[in-house]
């Protein structure tokens, strides 16, 4: 008779046991349900920050004449309005802006970051910087240092979300963003392994070399859908 009672009282906590965990499961799947509706609601603006391969303005001395992502034949072939595009299949009150930022790049210890000011509070902020960062041995914890600066100037309340994509060309800047991203639980999208693929360049398109080294239509294209499988879940 004990043991039947001492049975009956295990499996009595055993039932208990599984009603709690259930019920804690439960809480913590509809919050993650919410949540994950929460962020897919929340985006009604994006920023994309880069540098030429994101625009560039006429410069005819070298061979480009357009005010987009170079080196793409049409406005509508560059990566940003590709990805505008998207997001405006999903919902088209989304607003998409963008603007380049290649002389933080060029010289990130002294600039002015006021300058950025009307880049603040986006709900979505997709920076896609390396390119004319030059390389130096020892750079990593001031490149880095300032590159957090920049982020925490757009994102002051801490409450957009951060998406660091790589730069285009190879460079050992690209893994410092990042181990910078994994650091800071960003989504970080890769592309650079997208340039060895040379028909993902516009060489051949343009005589300036500088010029032929950016994305083609194709590569343009790919970069595109790199950046959206990641981004995609905010907003569906």
């Amino acid at each position: 008779m004990k043991l039947y009672t001492d049975t009956n009282k295990n499996h009595k906590h055993l039932i208990i046991n599984l009603v709690l965990i259930s019920i804690v499961f439960c809480f913590v799947s509809c919050n993650t349900v919410k949540d994950q509706d929460k962020l897919k609601t929340k985006v009604r603006n994006v920023l994309i920050l880069g540098n030429s391969i994101v625009i560039h303005p006429p410069l005819p001395e070298i061979g480009w004449n357009n005010n987009w992502g170079m080196a793409a034949s049409t406005q509508d072939s560059d990566f940003v309005h590709r990805l505008q595009n998207n997001i405006h299949q999903i919902n088209p009150n989304i607003k998409v802006s963008w603007g380049s930022i290649s002389e933080f790049e060029r010289d990130y210890v002294n600039y002015d970051l006021n300058k950025l000011s009307q880049y603040r509070n986006y709900d979505m902020i997709i920076l896609k910087i390396s390119e004319n960062v030059s390389y130096k041995p020892n750079m990593k914890s001031l490149f880095i240092e300032n590159y957090d600066n920049l982020i925490n100037y757009l994102n002051p309340n801490h409450n957009s979300i951060i998406i660091l994509v790589e730069g285009f060309w190879p460079s050992p800047v690209n893994e410092m963003i990042k181990e910078y991203a994994t650091e800071k639980n960003f989504p970080f999208v890769p592309i650079a392994d997208l340039y060895n693929d040379k028909s993902n360049t516009a060489i051949g398109l343009f005589e300036n070399e500088g010029v032929s080294q950016h994305p083609s239509d194709k590569g343009m294209r790919k970069i595109t859908n790199r950046i959206w499988e990641t981004i995609k879940i905010y907003f569906q």
